[in-house]
């Protein structure tokens, strides 16, 4: 046996580039790590977690979370991407609503505010910067969240799940990728059901003189290692027996009749082990041949090995204090620059924030402050670092502490694994001997890689991006004559007050102007105007829809550029608050534009801008809302009269939904005749609720010649969190206090000694509350802590 001696260390990052490779020029292993080097600067990618307040929901809550962009391979925060986009999916995979966020050094928060009308399920909320989506596999972030509610969803579930044809799927996966003849081999393996969810199992493993070889069991969620030595002249199956008794019997792979294995070892806290096999058929058509192997992870020194195949086994030992926790990839070169095997291992070092909470009481009573301290050191030393808060009452909210997705899972595993996987935080929430060789299964079987480098040595080094980096908003358009012709070197002015601060812009030749990389909120009316080189106003000003990201194919999200001409949008009084991408604010303006149809049972423009329930009483003719709940008045007193049906976006509900007006397109009141296509349901009138969702909310209204008003989608503000204060000269209302999520914070900051202290007031509820604190700080070091309190 020879110890490979390392020869060359380098430190690179790790990325997924693209770069050509002429097919007949060897890339020596130098080479490799040359373009590695160069390139992963310039394609860097992007992750985004979201720290949650929690998962479950009811309908009628507010979701809030926090968002953490980290970029490269060390997850620093990121200073990249200025706009962050986030989805919220109903269990049908369609688009209910979405929000844009301003990211401020590679951190931000929002919140979703869930219609009493939502009806239960599975919803997920996806987060990602367009940036990200320039990736032909986009990593974005994916976080399930269940809804409750009393409202009965409308779509049936189809009938696929009462005959399941195919109950279970069983893979196996050789070690580094290869299975030959004559070598000692792990076979990884991952039995799953019909849902894709771990499944049970046991086998024997025989050979084709139906010889009993081995015997195997899954050891962690369906998963296993089988060892065996594939004989030359065998072939092998597996008999499978599951949990409720089905039997199967499926083939093993095909032994290759010469090669080489990469084996890892990492079951010593200290060191990784490494064995290259190269069987007596490889190995004698090979022998003295040169080959490498690069050893490298997210975070710390990578290294880069060459050594010539002078005997059948090799191996290399190296020290884990090398390398940040997370995911190891090995890689096996030939002399020509082929990937030959490839294993992925993970390290778990103690290099990660050590969070610190404390409260000031063993046991609280309800409604009784609190006060938790936080302490963030990493090696001994104090943090200054940027956390997310939450406390809740667990006794309400039961939790699975395997199957959470944390800023630890994700960042440091999920992130870099593809498909789903099944209870994430088990492997690091109590980290064992035990839960480390599950981990390593988890690396050989949905961390299986086989020659994934050919892909990447093949691609073309030209990549057209489809979105550029999205540093912050645009306002962009074109002016042209009456007569439709482009205005060149015309004068574009955005106000911002009358007499104030405004940008001004100059077209080009095609009558093109844009107001990059600016920052203001949603639905931010704006006075646009333009003028021709000559000073002259005879211009039309045509305003570009903005070319959103998306991830989904149905008409609820637009897609691409379109152009919206002069149209009779009605933007609502509102403030103008506009600010550059560095966040230096500019003035303000105030602009008016008001509409209501009265002779019309239709609403499209609302003058109360505090909710859709108040903006309606009064001004839906005949129509009167009772706690949400509206009622037809000329039908009231009528003693089987009921409330009216409501629907929004076409799904049933049984108030009106706390909604912002600026996210409603419009709101009609059918009734009698108008409403007989709802049946019974709608014999007490039928509110039909429109929201914008299915349509951009980018509006123009023509003022004058040369001059528009214009309310783009900008930045969504993030609502407060309210927590009350009991106590003290101000006597509270004697009302329940039945609050789940007791306390959420997004802006939680260590000083230089790493600390913070946080203070809050329990609710009525006993038992016990759950506080979990995450964060980063400017390095890429990430952290969690869980601490548990008594209410009594």
């Amino acid at each position: 046996m020879k110890k490979i001696v390392p020869a060359l260390f380098c430190a690179l990052y790790f990325c997924v580039p693209a770069f050509s490779q002429d097919a007949k020029t060897p890339l020596s292993l130098d080479g490799i790590v040359s373009r590695l080097q160069a390139l992963s600067t310039t394609k860097a990618t992007e992750k985004v977690y979201l720290h949650f307040d929690r998962t479950t929901y009811n309908a009628g809550d507010t979701a809030f979370f926090k968002a953490y962009l980290t970029l490269g391979e060390q997850h620093q925060l990121s200073k990249l991407s200025g706009v962050l986009h986030a989805d919220l999916v109903n269990p049908n995979d369609s688009l209910v609503k979405y929000i844009t966020l301003q990211v401020n050094n590679g951190l931000a928060w929002g919140d979703f505010a869930l219609p009493n009308s939502l009806p239960k399920g599975l919803y997920h909320i996806k987060a990602y910067t367009k940036w990200m989506l320039n990736s032909t596999d986009p990593n974005v972030f994916d976080q399930p969240i269940i809804i409750n509610s009393s409202v009965s969803p409308t779509r049936t579930l189809s009938a696929q799940q009462t005959k399941i044809a195919n109950k279970y799927d069983i893979q196996f996966f050789p070690e580094g990728g290869a299975f030959v003849n004559d070598i000692p081999a792990k076979l990884a393996f991952k039995a799953i059901d019909h849902n894709g969810i771990g499944a049970n199992v046991k086998g024997v493993v025989v050979d084709n003189l139906n010889t009993e070889v081995t015997k195997f069991e899954a050891r962690h969620l369906g998963m296993g290692i089988i060892n065996i030595t594939p004989v030359e002249g065998r072939t092998y199956k597996a008999k499978l027996t599951y949990a409720d008794g089905t039997s199967a019997t499926v083939d093993l792979p095909k032994a290759e009749e010469k090669g080489m294995t990469l084996l890892v070892n990492n079951t010593s806290p200290d060191k990784l082990l490494i064995e290259i096999n190269a069987n007596r058929a490889y190995y004698l058509a090979n022998k003295n041949k040169e080959i490498g192997i690069t050893i490298y992870s997210g975070g710390g020194a990578v290294r880069s090995v060459k050594t010539a195949l002078d005997g059948q086994v090799l191996d290399l030992n190296l020290g884990k204090k090398d390398f940040q926790t997370g995911i190891v990839r090995v890689t096996l070169f030939s002399a020509t620059g082929e990937p030959m095997n490839e294993r992925l291992s993970f390290i778990q070092n103690d290099d990660l924030i050590n969070l610190q909470t404390a409260v000031n009481k063993q046991s609280y009573t309800p409604r009784e402050k609190v006060h938790l301290t936080l302490n963030a050191k990493k090696d001994n030393k104090p943090v200054m670092g940027y956390f997310s808060a939450s406390v809740v009452d667990a006794t309400k909210i039961p939790v699975d502490e395997t199957a959470e997705t944390t800023i630890l899972t994700h960042l440091l595993l999920t992130s870099d694994l593809k498909g789903f996987v099944e209870q994430p935080n088990y492997y690091f929430n109590h980290v064992t001997n035990d839960t480390r060789a599950d981990l390593d299964m988890l690396m050989l079987t949905q961390g299986y890689r086989r020659f994934e480098w050919k892909q990447i040595l093949a691609n073309d080094e030209t990549t057209t991006l489809t979105y550029p980096v999205e540093r912050g908003l645009d306002i962009s358009g074109t002016v042209k004559t009456n007569n439709g012709a482009p205005v060149a070197n015309g004068n574009v002015t955005l106000l911002t007050k009358n007499g104030g601060s405004m940008l001004n812009q100059v077209t080009d030749a095609n009558g093109r102007f844009i107001f990059p990389n600016l920052a203001y909120t949603d639905n931010t009316p704006f006075v646009i105007q333009a003028k021709t080189a000559e000073g002259k106003n005879n211009t039309q000003i045509i305003m570009d829809m903005p070319k959103e990201a998306t991830l989904f194919t149905n008409n609820n999200r637009l897609t691409g550029s379109a152009e919206a001409g002069n149209g009779d949008g009605k933007p609502g009084p509102a403030s103008v608050y506009m600010a550059d991408a560095s966040g230096k604010l500019l003035k303000e303006v105030i602009v008016k534009d008001k509409f209501l149809d009265s002779h019309s049972n239709t609403i499209t423009d609302f003058t109360d801008q505090s909710g859709l329930g108040r903006s309606l009483e009064g001004h839906l003719p005949g129509v009167s809302l009772t706690n949400g709940v509206p009622y037809l008045r000329d039908r009231i007193g009528i003693s089987e009269a009921g409330p009216m049906l409501v629907i929004v976006d076409g799904m049933q509900g049984g108030s009106v939904p706390d909604l912002n007006v600026s996210d409603v397109e419009s709101v009609k009141m059918l009734k009698n005749l108008d409403a007989a296509i709802y049946g019974l349901q709608g014999s007490n009138g039928v509110l039909l609720i429109t929201t914008k969702k299915n349509k951009n909310l980018t509006v123009n209204k023509k003022l004058s010649p040369g001059l528009i008003t214009y309310a783009p989608k900008g930045f969504y503000k993030a609502r407060t969190f309210y927590s009350p204060v009991y106590g003290g000269a101000v006597k509270q209302a004697n009302k329940p206090d039945d609050r789940i999520t007791i306390y959420w914070n997004p802006d939680v900051a260590t000083d230089k000694d790493g600390n913070a202290t946080l203070d809050f007031y329990n609710a009525d509820g006993k038992g016990n509350y759950r506080v979990i604190i995450e964060g980063i700080d400017e390095n890429g070091a990430i952290g969690r802590s869980v601490y548990t309190y008594k209410v009594e």
